[in-house]
């Protein structure tokens, strides 16, 4: 759904998270009863129910990872975690080029069990880069843009993990 950008890019090297020497960090444990599904690869008995008709409100921010393949080939994906009553729900907040503006979409929903955001949003990210791995060979993204929830470490780890 179309939106008015609220996705922070850095333009200059100050703004990027400091990326170089980081501790190594490992991801929290999955919780066992958390089922994490994919919106946007159909699996049957596991729809989406009561989906947003509009943009989300009470977002976490999670990251923005970027990949750079050449001047004109890019991708930058903002992701945001969004708490419902009955689910989690990961936005991802992209540029769509062909329509010419930002973009929300769900990309990820798991039922709702207590966890702290940081882990339900790094295996929820964990999922997504698995799947595209395999089915998009998608490789790992080339730049950490901004961090919100997940730090730096945080996503080098799940990096490390998927690739």
């Amino acid at each position: 759904m179309p939106t008015k950008h609220t996705s922070f890019i850095p333009m200059t090297p100050e703004e990027l998270p400091q990326q170089r020497l980081n501790k190594v960090v490992a991801i929290p444990p999955k919780p066992d009863n958390l089922d994490i599904y994919l919106d946007f690869w159909y699996q049957p008995g596991h729809e989406l129910k009561d989906r947003p008709t509009g943009t989300p409100r009470k977002l976490t921010f999670v990251c923005s990872v970027e990949w750079a393949w050449s001047p004109m080939h890019s991708r930058i994906d903002n992701y945001y975690l969004n708490p419902k009553p009955k689910n989690w729900l990961l936005w991802n907040n992209w540029i769509n080029d062909n329509e010419g503006c930002w973009q929300w979409d769900i990309v990820a929903f798991s039922n709702k069990v207590k966890a702290d955001e940081r882990t339900i949003a790094a295996h929820m990210l964990i999922k997504i880069f698995e799947f595209e791995a395999k089915n998009s060979y998608l490789d790992r993204f080339h730049m950490i843009d901004s961090t919100g929830c997940l730090s730096v470490e945080d996503v080098q780890a799940i990096g490390r993990e998927v690739w």
